[in-house]
């Protein structure tokens, strides 16, 4: 029996971690936008408390998709 090649398994170990980086950081951009169309729609109807609102903690959330950007190659 063959001894599978490390550098081939350290290849799909690679493209499977950078597949799911991508997987995540897709789910945080979809979020983010959907936040940003409420913020949107709040502010078209002069809501800007409830923009406010939409707005806060949005900078972590753009910080932790960064950081999980930053991991790939």
């Amino acid at each position: 029996m063959e001894k599978p090649d490390k550098q081939s398994t350290a290849h799909n170990v690679d493209e499977e971690l950078r597949l799911r980086v991508l997987e995540r950081v897709t789910v945080m951009n979809a979020t983010m936008l959907k936040r940003l169309a409420t913020v949107a729609s709040d502010l078209d109807a002069e809501r800007h408390r409830a923009a406010l609102g939409g707005l806060d903690g949005l900078e972590q959330q753009i910080l932790a998709m960064r950081s999980l950007l930053l991991l790939l190659p």
